[in-house]
């Protein structure tokens, strides 16, 4: 056809080059190099985009103690030198009483939670650890599992697991998760943290996208912003209040609307995990059954002091935080 010519549905083709006749064998040849070439690296670039992105310094700037509950041994080594390209070093434990043996040697942020293990599965080890730790003193428990259906996520959060990934581990996936982690007892060999430190504590907490776009929406006013986090400061505790007081009465109604509400504010400073506690409780008040509501309310009010602290910190040093 011609150069200029159009298709049966009126769009102009896209042609990767244009011979003219009568064609010359060394011209073509030339053609199909630059053509076949330039898709080469094309495709080079998909790829390089695509790979998992390994930050061997994640575990210096944010650093946590990592136990790792995994029976399968190619998945522990698997899952070992991934956390190892991320600059951890996780200790490992091949089943559930396990897991409660290590805890009791030394604490942990967190548990990367194999849920089918054998003697003792990752379900019951977490009911045992949260019947038997503190929540500020208990590590953060993300259930590693390949079951994707609704309701092996819901067992696992039902049991008290706090986060979820699926296997096999996508290498996005697990950053995010360490990301929503903080340490729960400080070492005592470790120096105060330094500002730059600070922050990147309070990242972890707090959506740094959220951040941004709450700092766009302000006009990069700072003194509003402080505005909006003692706001936010002086109705979380008002609205926790009023959802262990429902809860106490058994008011699902008024429970809803409390965690509906604190939901939406955490949502606005980027505060994710506090945010997803409360829509478990709103789904809870929601239901009407109020079973395992006690528990999560205090879970979110562990979490509103990490928030809170991370907030102060922000608006203390907004040149460096936001």
């Amino acid at each position: 056809g011609e150069a200029g010519s159009f298709s049966a549905d009126g769009r102009q083709p896209k042609f990767a080059a244009f011979l003219t006749k009568p064609v010359k064998a060394s011209h073509l040849c030339d053609v199909l190099q630059t053509i076949f070439s330039s898709r080469e690296k094309l495709t080079q670039r998909f790829e390089e985009i695509n790979k998992p992105q390994f930050d061997a310094q994640m575990g210096q700037v944010h650093p946590l103690r990592i136990l790792l509950a995994e029976d399968n041994a190619t998945n522990q080594k698997l899952s070992q030198r991934v956390l190892e390209r991320l600059g951890y070093r996780a200790d490992m434990a091949a089943n559930g009483l396990e897991v409660l043996q290590a805890m009791r040697r030394q604490p942990y942020d967190v548990i990367l939670m194999d849920v089918q293990m054998p003697e003792m599965d990752g379900l019951e080890a977490t009911r045992v650890i949260c019947q038997k730790w503190a929540q500020t003193q208990r590590p953060r428990i993300v259930a590693m599992t390949a079951s994707a259906m609704k309701e092996d996520r819901d067992a696992c959060f039902a049991a008290g697991m706090d986060d979820y990934i699926s296997k096999p581990i996508r290498v996005e996936e697990l950053v995010s998760a360490l990301n929503r982690c903080v340490t729960v007892t400080a070492a005592p060999e470790a120096k105060q943290p330094s500002v730059h430190a600070e922050g990147l504590t309070a990242i972890t907490i707090l959506d740094q996208a959220a951040l941004e776009m709450l700092r766009e929406m302000a006009g990069d006013d700072e003194a509003f912003i402080a505005e909006l986090v003692a706001i936010f400061m002086k109705d979380s505790p008002q609205l926790m209040a009023e959802a262990a007081g429902a809860i106490a009465r058994s008011d699902a109604e008024t429970l809803r609307r409390a965690a509906h509400t604190l939901k939406s504010n955490c949502a606005s400073f980027g505060a994710q995990e506090m945010a997803r506690l409360c829509r478990e409780l709103e789904a809870i008040g929601k239901s009407g059954d109020l079973n395992g509501a006690e528990d999560i309310h205090a879970r979110i009010t562990a979490e509103y002091e990490r928030v809170k602290a991370a907030l102060e910190r922000l608006v203390a040093r907004p040149q460096d935080q936001f």
